[in-house]
């Protein structure tokens, strides 16, 4: 039997090592500031020829490019860094896995990048203006992922979804969640039984299989929280010029040992301890490398945030302009999903506060007037109403809507009141000073 091409199964070992440093990267890339630091201590704990040094007076910005190298246990390195991901990453990974068509694949991957923590949608799917034939497709891709409840616009479609993925929709259940959701809400049951002619001793099981269903879909992942002291990006202006650079804070400075170098150059006798040592050299190089592209992808995704973001960092917050981030995505050469991970859980400190990257993403909303507004625009529009109000008559959701009307704003009363909610304003009624 003649033996296998040696060419051919070198290029393949090539392709699965590029694969698993690509993952190394991946993790590193979605990693907090904190996650990369966990991930740092493990990897100095277990492989002696890294070392944590002090961190340089002044950093280039130029990093080399990377040059993934081969690593025979790259594999138990992986493994022994942290497994805890985010929701947005857990769903990207299974579209990723899907084999979709690349234009249904990319509709997912915007849809997802739409979903806050809990897995629900910060704006309507609508406003990424996507055509409503894909957007129905890319809708029906995102609420078949797990966790069932995904996709969803609010807590009553989520729990429509779960109920719909347990083909439970000629259930009590889901003509509850459909048809009494008011009713469910206030606990008013009896009103419940009357709407849908049956007893209410049927609503209480019913109501207890709701009880069941998950209110919160992207519980069990991480919800990249980061003490807002330790921004990963920092925007500084200097009259009308604008400066962006990493803070570093907590990101771990790894180097190479010299010591264990030394050691590698001595040992040429011993082939079992050159081999362990040259091992540890190339998974120490590769995460290296992997924290360092990190570093470069977070800057170069911030840098062409800001600069299409530049009216919001020299004005405000009401001058935020609608992004989408498939045009970061172009603009910095990068797949969506990478710019995704890049911004996910990365905060970035300005004047105006501290902010995840993932606030600059916000679609158009419609308008009366030819300006374009977002909701981060519209939640500060908002705010200005309400300061300026009468304390003794306050501005109720619909006197709201109505003056955003005339300021060519075209904003749902039911979505006014979220903001309102996001922005920790209470209801009108419960604002006037009697």
């Amino acid at each position: 039997m003649s033996s296998a091409n040696p060419q051919l199964a070198q290029g393949m070992r090539q392709s699965m090592v590029m694969g698993a440093s690509m993952q190394l990267f991946l993790r590193a890339l979605q990693a907090t500031q904190a996650e990369l630091s966990q991930m740092a201590t493990q990897a100095l704990n277990s492989n002696p020829a890294l070392e944590e040094i002090e961190a340089p007076a002044s950093e280039d910005d130029s990093l080399p490019p990377p040059d993934y190298e081969a690593s025979e246990r790259h594999a138990s390195m992986m493994e022994a860094l942290p497994q805890q991901t985010t929701l947005s990453a857990h769903l990207e990974e299974q579209v990723m896995q899907s084999a979709l068509p690349r234009v249904l694949e990319q509709d997912a991957l915007a849809l997802i990048a739409r979903l806050d923590t809990h897995g629900f949608f910060v704006e309507p799917p609508e406003t990424l203006g996507i055509p409503s034939a894909r957007l129905r497709k890319a809708l029906q891709v995102l609420q078949d992922l797990e966790p069932a409840g995904v996709g969803a616009s609010d807590l009553r479609e989520s729990l429509l979804l779960q109920l719909r993925r347990e083909g439970e929709e000629k259930s009590l259940a889901y003509r509850i969640v459909a048809e009494c959701w008011d009713d469910l809400a206030r606990h008013r049951f009896p009103q419940v039984a009357r709407t849908l002619g049956v007893n209410e001793e049927a609503i209480s099981l019913a109501v207890h299989r709701i009880s069941r269903l998950n209110p919160d879909p992207g519980s069990s992942f991480s919800a990249v929280e980061q003490p807002i002291g330790a921004p990963d990006v920092i925007v500084l202006r200097r009259g009308r010029d604008l400066s962006v650079n990493l803070t570093g804070e907590m990101v771990p400075n790894l180097a190479l040992s010299a010591q264990y170098r030394e050691m590698l150059a001595e040992q040429g006798d011993k082939a079992e301890l050159r081999r362990y040592l040259s091992q540890c050299f190339r998974e120490g190089r590769e995460l290296i490398r992997a924290i360092e592209k990190r570093q470069e992808t977070i800057l170069a995704v911030a840098r062409a945030i800001v600069e299409r973001q530049r009216d919001f960092f020299l004005r405000g917050p009401s001058c935020m302009l609608p992004l989408r981030m498939e045009e970061i995505a172009e603009a910095t050469q990068m797949h969506t999903s990478t710019v995704s991970r890049a911004v996910n859980g990365k905060y970035l400190r300005c004047d105006y506060g501290v902010y995840e990257l993932r606030t600059f993403f916000t679609a158009a909303l419609p308008t009366t007037s030819g300006e374009s507004h977002t909701s981060v625009t519209v939640r500060a529009q908002i705010r200005a109403l309400i300061d300026a109000e009468n304390p003794a008559s306050p501005l109720s959701d619909a006197a709201l809507e109505k003056l955003l009307a005339q300021r060519g704003i075209s904003v749902a009363r039911r979505t006014i009141a979220k903001y309102r909610d996001q922005l920790r304003i209470l209801p009108a009624s419960l604002r006037k000073i009697r």
